[in-house]
C-alpha cells in the first residue's frame, strides 16, 4: 500500500487557544494521534499559505504536544495568517485590489515562517498521492485553488462534518458566510477520489443537497461515524467544576446549539419549586451567550450558571466525571463529540431527538424534544430525585463502555477507505 498524507493544516492554521479543543480541530488531532501510532505508512503535511506548497511535518504527540494528543509540532509564532485564493462571486474592487492585499500578507506569512527551525520540514510533492483531510472545507478549498494553478492532482480523500449553512429553503438570498461555504465545498466535492462523512446522517445530508442541485455530483461516500472516546491527557487542571451536582453543556450557545432550552428549563424548575442544578458552560466565551444570560427572564436562574472557558482536554475530563449529567439540546449536529465523551465516562446524557444525537447515544441517552424545555425540566428533575434510579443508570452506562467507539477504529475506517482509493488508483493507472 502506497503512502497516505495525513492533513494538519486546520491546527497549523487554527492553532490559537480559542480553537485548540473545538469539534473540528479534536477530530483532525485524535485521529492524527490514531494514525501516529497505527504503525501504517502515514506521513503528515501542512499546507504554507506563504510558500503556497505543502511541507511534511514531525507532528508532536501524547505528552510532548501542548494540546496533549497531537499537533504539527511547528512554533506557534509561525502560524500564518488565512486569505481566501477563491470566490463565489465577482467583484470589480475586490478583483482589482485583492492581489496586492494577498501579496502583502504572503510577505506576512514569510516572516512568521522565519520562526520554523531549519531542517524541522521538508517540502513534499502531493502530485498522485493520497491526502485525507479531515479540516474545514474552506481551508481545503484554498490550497486545491493554488494546487490546480500549479498543476498537481492531488488524490483528495476528505471527510465533510456537517451542511448546516445549506439549511433553508431559499438559496438565492444567501449571506456571506452560507455562499463562501457552499463556494468551497463544491471546490472540495469536485476534488475528490472518494468522499468521507462524519455519521450516516452527514452522508445522507450530503446526498439530499447533492440531489436538490445545491451541490454537484458526488463520488463515492463512505461515512465513518467519529468516536465516543474522552482520551486523558497530562494538561494542569487548573479550572474545576462546583462541588453541588451540576449540568453541563460542551460548547452550547444559543440557536442550532439551543442554549435557550436548557436555561427557559431551569426557569421552569424554579417556577414550580423544584430543585434548580447549577448548570456549568464550557468552551469558549461568546459574547452572544453571555448577553442572552443578561437578558431579560432570567434572573431567577442567572446565579445558576457558571462558565469553564476554553477547558483543556484533562480539565473537560474532570467536568464530565463530575457533571449530574450533561444536556445536549442541539437541534441539529454532525455527530455531537460532547454526547459520545459524556457516555464514554459515564456520565448521564440528556440529549434531543434530533436523528443524529440517537446515532450516537442509541440506547444509553435520554431523549427530549428540543422545543419543549418543560420535558426537559421533568427529566433533570428525576435525576435528582430518584438516587436509585440514577444509581442503577450509572451503572448501566459503566457496563456499556467496551461497546462504544474508540478513535482508534475512527483511524483504522480511514485507512481501510484509502486502501480501496490505494487499489482504485492502481487499476486506473
Amino acid at each position: 500500500m502506497a503512502a497516505v498524507y495525513y492533513d494538519l493544516s486546520e491546527q497549523f492554521l487554527a492553532s490559537g487557544v480559542k480553537f485548540k479543543y473545538y469539534g473540528i480541530a479534536r477530530t483532525v488531532m485524535e485521529v492524527g494521534y490514531e494514525l501516529a501510532v497505527s504503525g501504517a505508512d502515514v506521513r503528515f503535511v501542512i499546507f504554507s499559505p506563504a510558500h503556497e506548497r505543502f511541507f511534511e511535518v514531525n507532528p508532536r504527540i501524547g505528552s510532548l504536544s501542548p494540546t496533549g494528543i497531537l499537533d504539527p509540532g511547528l512554533p506557534r509564532a509561525a502560524t500564518p495568517k488565512r486569505m481566501r485564493y477563491s470566490f463565489p462571486t465577482q467583484s470589480r474592487l475586490r478583483d482589482a485590489i485583492y492581489p496586492a492585499v494577498q501579496w502583502t500578507v504572503r510577505k506576512m506569512n514569510l516572516k512568521r515562517w522565519r520562526n520554523v527551525p531549519e531542517g524541522m520540514v521538508k517540502e513534499v510533492d502531493l502530485d498522485g498521492q493520497i491526502l485525507v483531510s479531515l479540516g474545514r472545507p474552506k481551508i481545503m478549498a484554498d490550497y486545491l485553488t493554488v494546487m490546480d494553478k500549479a498543476g498537481v492532482k492531488i488524490r483528495l480523500n476528505p471527510l465533510l462534518h456537517d451542511m448546516f449553512p445549506l439549511y433553508g429553503s431559499d438559496h438565492v438570498r444567501q449571506g456571506t458566510f452560507t455562499r463562501n461555504f457552499l463556494h468551497d465545498n463544491k471546490i472540495v466535492i469536485r476534488h475528490a477520489e472518494r468522499l468521507l462523512s462524519n455519521s450516516e446522517f452527514t452522508k445522507a445530508e450530503i446526498e439530499r443537497f447533492s440531489a436538490l442541485g445545491h451541490l454537484p455530483a458526488l463520488p463515492p461516500i463512505v461515512a465513518i461515524p467519529l468516536s465516543h472516546e474522552m482520551r486523558p491527557t497530562d494538561e494542569p487542571i487548573v479550572q474545576t467544576g462546583p462541588t453541588e451536582p451540576y449540568l453541563l453543556g460542551v460548547g452550547t450557545m444559543t440557536g442550532r446549539k439551543n442554549l435557550e432550552c436548557v436555561l427557559n428549563a431551569m426557569v421552569y424548575l424554579r417556577v414550580t419549586g423544584r430543585p434548580v442544578p447549577v448548570f456549568v458552560l464550557a468552551g469558549a466565551h461568546r459574547k452572544r451567550t453571555e448577553a442572552y444570560i443578561k437578558g431579560p427572564g432570567l434572573s431567577s436562574i442567572r446565579s445558576r450558571i457558571h462558565f469553564a472557558l476554553n477547558p483543556n482536554q484533562a480539565e473537560l475530563c474532570k467536568l464530565y466525571e463530575n457533571a449530574l449529567a450533561l444536556v445536549i439540546p442541539s437541534r441539529m449536529e454532525g455527530w455531537g463529540l460532547p454526547l459520545g465523551e459524556a457516555l464514554w465516562m459515564g456520565t448521564p446524557a440528556l440529549a434531543s431527538n434530533a436523528p443524529v444525537l440517537k446515532e450516537v447515544g442509541g440506547d444509553l441517552a435520554e431523549y427530549f424534544d428540543p422545543d419543549d424545555p418543560t420535558a426537559l425540566a421533568d427529566k433533570i428533575d428525576k435525576l435528582q430525585s430518584d438516587p436509585e434510579g440514577y444509581s442503577a443508570l450509572k451503572t448501566r452506562l459503566a457496563a456499556a463502555r467496551p461497546r462504544l467507539r474508540p478513535w482508534k477504529d475512527v483511524a483504522q475506517d480511514i485507512l481501510a477507505a484509502t486502501e480501496t482509493t490505494n487499489e482504485a488508483g492502481a487499476k486506473v493507472h
